[in-house]
Order: structure tokens, then sequence, then C-alpha cells
């Protein structure tokens, strides 16, 4: 990478610290497991996995099978790895293969995955309730036909049975409890079979709904799951890019494409090697800001495919960055939670659309 490429730290150890905490929090004799679809939310599956997997995470998911392969390839020990987006037959080589274990949504996938499954040789799986997402998941209607014809499920291996909350970071949503609820009746049905309802933020609420497994995506990466408290999580991800030129803006002058900004006097300027093709997003134009040495200097005029403009309007003469100098995107003073509310969005997009032609850079 050049000197006009951004700089993306991962810290794998406070990857790993998160992952500790959230395995802490959750309910004794309950397994963590670990959401790395995504590439790992934006910051690679593959070291990723591998500092979780150190750390002592032995269940992943995916969504696709090809996530899933590829995640076989990165683990260097036994670990079992669940595909969200269920089983398709032509799919099957990847399964049988990686040992990759489908998460089954449909009475549809039920038998499909079923269909060539050998006697005295059950294939494992998950099945996936939906309890009121409207999302992946067997529907109310198909919930009542397997448990009338539990015939469907020979041949397989039911190794847990999932669903997923609506609003678990909104601690008092009644959406909740009605989730849980719909959920233990549901196991019911599946006595000794463990059961998997919490995602990140849920592992913060009710003890009650651990259950045998959580499932932490978010939380693992910084990002917050408890957005009316401070941020429990430690900072994962950090991004810097380069200021290639500084100009000056004259009185009236405007900034980008469209002119969405005029400029009210005369503004020293930096440009900065950063925009949408990196993953900072469009939305950011005229209402984000990046930082130097504590100074917060907000994004003038449209964000470009490959730039930005910055108002150094904050920054003493003498402290002026210069070509070469690198501004603070995410980092100490503002994370991907902040960013996200500057452009109407959450953190889960800022740090899944991370571009890739960032030098990346994993601290251990």
């Amino acid at each position: 990478m050049s000197a006009f490429s951004g700089n993306l730290r991962i810290d794998l150890a406070a990857l790993a610290e998160n992952y500790r905490l959230l395995d802490r929090l959750s309910a004794e004799g309950c397994e963590t497991a670990a959401a790395v679809k995504a590439d790992a939310y934006g910051t690679g599956a593959g070291p990723a996995a591998k500092a979780l997997y150190e750390a002592g995470c032995r269940t992943f998911f995916v969504a696709t099978p090809e996530e899933g392969v590829r995640l076989r390839g990165d683990l260097s020990g036994p670990a079992m790895i669940a595909i969200l987006h269920g089983y398709a037959p032509e799919d099957e080589k990847h399964f049988a293969r990686s040992r990759l274990t489908p998460v089954l949504n449909s009475l549809e996938q039920i038998r499909a995955y079923a269909s060539d499954s050998k006697p005295g040789h059950a294939k494992p799986a998950i099945l996936h309730f939906d309890t009121g997402m409207n999302r992946l998941g067997l529907g109310a209607a198909e919930v009542e036909s397997l448990s009338k014809n539990k015939t469907l499920l020979e041949g397989l291996k039911i190794e847990m049975i999932m669903s997923h909350f609506i609003s678990a970071e909104e601690r008092q949503n009644p959406h909740n409890e009605e989730q849980a609820k719909r959920f233990t009746k549901i196991a019911q049905d599946y006595p000794g079979v463990r059961r998997s309802l919490c995602n990140s933020s849920a592992i913060f609420g009710d003890k009650g709904w651990h259950g045998d497994l959580t499932r932490p995506g978010m939380a693992l990466y910084g990002l917050n799951p408890t957005p009316e408290k401070k941020n429990p999580m430690r900072r994962v991800v950090s991004l810097d890019a380069p200021v290639l030129q500084i100009k000056t803006a004259r009185l009236g002058e405007t900034a980008g494409y469209n002119a969405t900004y005029r400029f009210d006097k005369e503004t020293r300027l930096a440009i900065v090697g950063v925009g949408y093709a990196d993953g900072l997003l469009r939305t950011l134009g005229n209402k984000a800001v990046l930082y130097w040495r504590g100074h917060a200097l907000p994004i003038r005029g449209r964000v470009s495919m490959d730039l930005i403009i910055c108002d150094l309007s904050s920054v003493p003469e003498s402290q002026i960055p210069g070509p070469g100098d690198r501004l603070e995107v995410l980092g100490e003073n503002q994370d991907a939670d902040a960013l996200a509310k500057a452009a109407g969005t959450i953190g889960y997009e800022i740090l899944t659309s991370l571009g890739q032609r960032y030098k990346r850079i994993y601290v251990p």
C-alpha cells in the first residue's frame, strides 16, 4: 500500500478481551459463540476467527457456505461452523467437505438436507424458528407442521434450536419477553436440545434468556450493545486517512460537487484521501468530522469517491497538518457508533462498509 492509503488497524487483543467479557457475562454453563459473517464485520474473518479461537471460541456463525469454506481453512482446530442462510442442494459439497452445519430455516430446507442422509450417519443441523422477526426461520404454521410430523427430521442430528430477538438493545421493549415465551414454548418439543436466543445486546438482558449458547456479533468488534449506557466493549477498529494537499478557500467559494457548502470566510482546508469507495458513506457530507490532534475537522461539501474536504478552522496555524499527515476517522475521538450517528445509520454499516484500499494492520 502507498502513502495515499488509509491505515486500518484491528486490535486483536481487544477483540479477544471483548469475547472473554461476553463469555463471563453469559449464564453459567452457557457457551459463547461468535458471529464472523461479512468478513467478521469488516475486520477480516481469518485473523479475527483465529484470535477468537485462541480466546476459547469453538462455535462460529457465518451467512453463506462460501464464508464457511473460507473460515474452515482459517481454523486449525475443531469447531462448529454454522451457516445462517441455510441449505441448498447445490452446496452439498461445501457442507460435506468443510464440515459445515446448516441453520435450517424452512420445511423445504429440512426436506432437502435430510433427503440424502445415510442410515447410521445422521447429518448435523440447527433449526431456526421465527418468533417475530418475519425474516428467516420456521414460521408458526411450519412449527405446528413439524411438531405433528417429527419424521421430517429423520436422518438429522439436531444440534441446537435458535431464534433471534427483534429489539434486544431496547431493554424494556415488550417484544423481548414475548419472543422469549414463544421460543420457550417451541423448545418444549425438543427436550435435551441446546437452545440459543441471545445476540450481543441480549447478553446484557435477562440471564434466563441465555439458554445454552449466546452468539454475539457487533459487541465483539467494539460496537455498543447497551446504547443507553457507556460502551462496555474495547475499541477494536481504528482508521486514519492521509492528507494529500492543503488549500485555502476564499470568502464566497464553494466545496466539492454541486457546491453544497459555501465558505463565509477565508478557510484553510485539508484534502483527504478517503471517500465512499472506502466506506466513508456519502451521507456524511456536511455532517461528519475527522480529527487532528484532538481538533474536530468538519467535512465540507459532499463525500467524493476517493476524496473529502476538511475544514481546518479549529487548528492553530502552528499545528496545521501537511501532506502525508494522517487524520483520525475512527479512534480515540470518534468510534464507529458516533460516525454512524452522523450518517443516520448504525455502526454495523460503518464497519461492514470498510473498503479494500486500506493498509490493514493487525495488532496482536
